[in-house]
């Protein structure tokens, strides 16, 4: 407290109240003691009831024990001043705070912090998913094992190509994205075409589902089939198969049975032609101008709807000689064909057998009108060869020359005259042509000095690559009408240097002056 005026007067020691007293309650808190000052302070004379007190600050100065109220000017006397202790206690020194800035900047750090601990643990992929490996370009097995290593459960699906098997296309989600490991990814991977199943399906919903697996080139072939039309049969290469886009696939589609067009094919492939049509044929030998062993004609005709196993007959045009003098035409023949023709025509086997140099047959036929025809390699010779023997052109033998001997029911008209006349009308029977030369006995006995009663007319001529000869006459009664045909290559062969190269007179001589 100031220094107080002359007037002030002290309190004794002894009549100030006990100080521990207004300690009771809590000795460390801040507050007024419970005791009231009034209490506390002796009595004193009483203030005149209209004297007011001055203010301090706006505090009542009676309520401050510490302030002494100056003395009115008009008054005599002071209203004394008692000197007290404070009643209202020291407190404990405040704890201090942090400024609020402080506060502020501590929030700021914590936050940071635990920032840059989520961001650690997230770049450390301990949360928040982990990021997808490169496996683009990688085989099926190396992408899954990388991935599986990283946690992620692993889906393929294949992507059917021309190239790259097995390898892995694209990945979802793609390569760097950070994912959930448990959700997985799914890994595309090149996978090879595959033809798909098509039989029994339509020949549309087929080749749809041909376009669909990544085919560019789909043929159709048509098949009689007794499955309804349009249904396809089979198609190559089979189902399952593997394929590239630019491979030709072949439907093969259900059509009704139909006899098909086979006009102008050989006989053999004409056959053939039915049973792959699922038909079966017969034939039927007709005269026709068309070239020998062609179809003409069919029954039922071309385009005739059948059920399957149906026997269509093939009209074809003979195979077989006009006649049995056509001999030139034994050469289109196979053997077996010729030894069936010979049967058909009613002539006989007397003797048969083969030549050791070349394999051909040597058989003679005697024929139902007296005609004897020989098959060998010397037709300019009329030796028989004895008696016996297999048809060696059922046995395949071949064919090196042709010999016929006409009988007189069988001679040609005109035919008997021994003159170029009779020639020409034998070379019309068995349809030679290029007439090349004519000879007689006159020609022969003189090249050969003999002499005798022979007569004969002789010609020869070349008709492609074969040589033929006809003979017309003999020797006293003894006459006949022969002709005679073989490859050009056997004339050649021969020694005509006696015959100054004549084949007409060679022949002669053989056939007439030899037998």
């Amino acid at each position: 407290m100031g220094e107080k005026d002359e007037h002030t007067v002290r309190m004794r020691p002894e009549d100030l109240p006990d100080p521990n007293a207004t300690r009771l309650a809590d000795p460390d808190a801040t507050r007024a003691a419970e005791t009231s000052v009034a209490a506390r302070v002796p009595a004193v004379d009483a203030a005149p009831a209209t004297t007011r007190l001055p203010e301090r600050d706006g505090i009542d100065a009676l309520s401050d024990p510490y302030f002494s109220p100056a003395v009115a000017a008009d008054l005599t006397t002071a209203r004394p001043v008692v000197s007290i202790d404070s009643p209202v206690e020291s407190l404990p020194e405040r704890k201090r705070r942090l400024p609020r800035w402080a506060l502020v900047l501590i929030a700021v750090l914590v936050v940071a912090a635990a920032a840059g601990v989520a961001y650690l643990t997230y770049a450390s992929e301990l949360w928040g998913g982990k990021t997808v490996p490169e496996v683009v370009g990688l085989s099926e097995q190396d992408a899954r094992e990388r991935l599986e290593a990283a946690g992620f459960a692993v889906k393929v699906e294949y992507r059917a190509g021309d190239g790259d098997f097995g390898t892995v296309l694209s990945v979802d989600p793609a390569e760097g994205v950070r994912a959930d490991p448990a959700a997985g990814v799914t890994l595309v991977v090149a996978g090879e075409r595959v033809i798909p199943s098509v039989v029994g399906l339509s020949e549309e919903e087929a080749t749809q589902a041909l376009y669909d697996a990544g085919a560019a080139n789909v043929v159709v072939a048509r098949q009689n089939s007794d499955e309804a039309a349009g249904t396809v049969l089979a198609v190559d290469p089979a189902e399952g198969s593997a394929f590239v886009s630019t491979d030709e696939i072949t439907l093969t589609v259900a059509q009704p049975y139909t006899v098909p067009e086979l006009t102008g094919m050989a006989e053999a492939d004409a056959l053939a032609a039915l049973e792959e049509a699922g038909l079966a044929g017969t034939v039927s030998y007709v005269e026709s101008d068309a070239e020998k062993g062609t179809v003409v004609g069919t029954d039922p005709v071309a385009g005739t709807e059948v059920a399957g196993g149906t026997s269509v007959t093939l009209s074809v045009s003979s195979p077989y000689p006009a006649a049995p003098a056509r001999l030139l035409e034994y050469f289109d023949l196979s053997p077996q064909a010729l030894a069936t023709y010979l049967g058909e025509e009613g002539f006989t086997l007397s003797y048969g057998a083969t030549f050791p140099a070349t394999g051909n047959a040597h058989v003679v036929f005697t024929g139902d009108q007296g005609e004897v025809l020989q098959i060998t390699d010397y037709p300019e010779s009329g030796g028989r060869g004895g008696s016996g023997g297999a048809n060696m052109l059922e046995q395949g033998a071949g064919v090196g020359g042709v010999r016929y001997a006409f009988s007189s029911a069988t001679l040609p008209a005109g035919a008997a005259s021994e003159s170029e006349s009779g020639i020409r009308a034998v070379m019309e029977a068995c349809g030679f042509e290029g007439l090349a030369e004519v000879c007689t006995q006159d020609d022969v006995m003189a090249r050969l000095g003999a002499d005798g009663d022979w007569h004969f007319v002789c010609a020869h001529g070349q008709q492609g690559d074969y040589t033929w000869v006809v003979r017309i006459g003999g020797y006293g009664s003894n006459t006949g009408v022969v002709a005679m045909v073989a490859p050009t290559a056997h004339f050649n062969e021969q020694d005509l240097s006696r015959f100054d190269g004549s084949v007409c007179e060679y022949v002669a001589y053989i056939d007439l002056f030899t037998g």
